[in-house]
């Protein structure tokens, strides 16, 4: 018996059918659907994962938890960090463009050893781009900046993802184990933003750029190629005056091992 064709089939149907006919016309009608304002400033790394994520990655992605997001003002997004080249951190900033519409942007190493991961990042990291890269001495002032001044970065809302850990793991408890970077307290504490808990699982820790493109190519023909799952907690919001950066780093650490749970 054939599936009913509901509305997010046809869609995606007709979207395939668009890449068919005019590749490229159609796949950056698709990476520009969430936002196009925001996302036709981005350079070409940003826009083809977020076409690839329109076109097949969407259906390997669950959220749970989204209103805990806050729709407008700056918010922190705090949590473990399970893939090596940050694949981790474009899925998530994936799905809450399309589904709220707005670009978030991630904390990240400046430095890979990959040299094509550097190329990336040296793209992706500009002062509109998704990533902030890590500076020495100045990245909790630029983060400050962002979540203060969002319009300097091309941004209505800012939404900003920092993992902690400032490394990946395969599993939660190496993860746990790790010395937690204290940047999202000091942010939070400085600007008043809330802190979103989260915490994923579902992407494997080796996957690389390329594995992600073979993986949309799967999900395409044969079905989702993986199940990536995001659970977003309540707020954690700083007393005025709070300079405890410790004890709120714990907090956010502990309220993400709730979330495994």
């Amino acid at each position: 018996m054939a599936k009913p064709v509901t509305n997010k089939t046809a869609a995606r149907n007709l979207a395939i059918l668009s890449l068919l006919t005019a590749p490229w016309v159609g796949f950056l009608a698709l990476a520009l659907k969430p936002n196009p304002r925001q996302m036709w400033s981005q350079r070409w790394p940003t826009i083809t994962f977020v076409g690839l994520y329109q076109l097949a990655l969407r259906k390997c992605v669950e959220i749970h938890g989204l209103e805990h997001l806050p729709t407008s003002g700056p918010v922190i997004l705090a949590g473990n960090h399970t893939n090596k080249t940050a694949l981790d951190a474009m899925l998530i900033g994936s799905k809450i463009l399309v589904e709220r519409g707005r670009l978030a942007k991630f904390v990240s190493r400046s430095d890979p050893p990959d040299r094509m991961l550097k190329h990336f990042l040296r793209l992706m990291g500009s002062t509109d781009g998704v990533i902030l890269p890590i500076q020495k001495g100045a990245t909790t002032e630029t983060i400050i900046q962002f979540l203060r001044k969002p319009e300097a970065f091309g941004r209505e809302q800012a939404i900003l993802g920092i993992f902690p850990a400032g490394h990946a793991d395969a599993d939660l408890e190496a993860q746990m184990k790790r010395t937690w970077h204290k940047s999202a307290a000091v942010a939070s504490c400085e600007t008043g933003a809330p802190i979103v808990p989260f915490h994923i699982d579902g992407l494997p820790y080796e996957w690389g750029p390329v594995d992600m493109l073979k993986a949309a190519s799967r999900t395409v023909v044969s079905g989702k190629a993986f199940n990536f799952k995001i659970k977003l907690g309540p707020a954690i919001v700083p007393t005025p005056g709070e300079t405890d950066y410790v004890q709120l780093t714990e907090r956010i650490r502990q309220a993400v091992l709730q979330l495994a749970r």
